[in-house]
């Protein structure tokens, strides 16, 4: 198993360097790719800032890289949810961050936080101290 950070993800994505991404393409081919929570959120990041994507399209990359049978996601399960959550219109941190809350109450301030993934039902309490 590798380990692979931002750059590599995103040139598997975007294919913006025809040499670094040819040599992203075979380590994802030949190898087990551990991408971390870390490494997730700043592609999300990367790839709507810089290159301009789409929601839709950042949230289906995410979706083909959980598809790939070498492609190991950190917290994948919760890391799904946030992709899901995301894909309807919340924030991918904040999407990242509720999910990897498990079931414990989850507390901010932010009053626009996850409102899909709260409205949705499947997401664990979240909850506003300062009300």
């Amino acid at each position: 198993m590798i380990v692979v950070d931002t750059n590599i993800v995103v040139r598997f994505a975007v294919n913006d360097d025809a040499d670094q991404a040819v040599i992203a393409k075979g380590l994802f081919e030949n190898h087990t790719v551990s991408i971390s929570r870390t490494v997730a959120l700043e592609t999300e990041w990367v790839l709507r800032s810089r290159y301009g994507k789409a929601r839709k399209q950042i949230a289906e990359y995410f979706g083909m890289l959980l598809a790939m049978k070498s492609v190991r996601m950190e917290s994948e399960s919760a890391f799904r949810k946030a992709v899901a959550w995301y894909a309807a219109g919340d924030d991918f941190a904040d999407a990242l961050h509720l999910a990897n809350a498990g079931a414990a109450p989850f507390y901010t301030f932010d009053g626009e936080f996850c409102k899909n993934a709260i409205a949705g039902g499947k997401a664990p309490a979240v909850v506003n101290p300062a009300k």
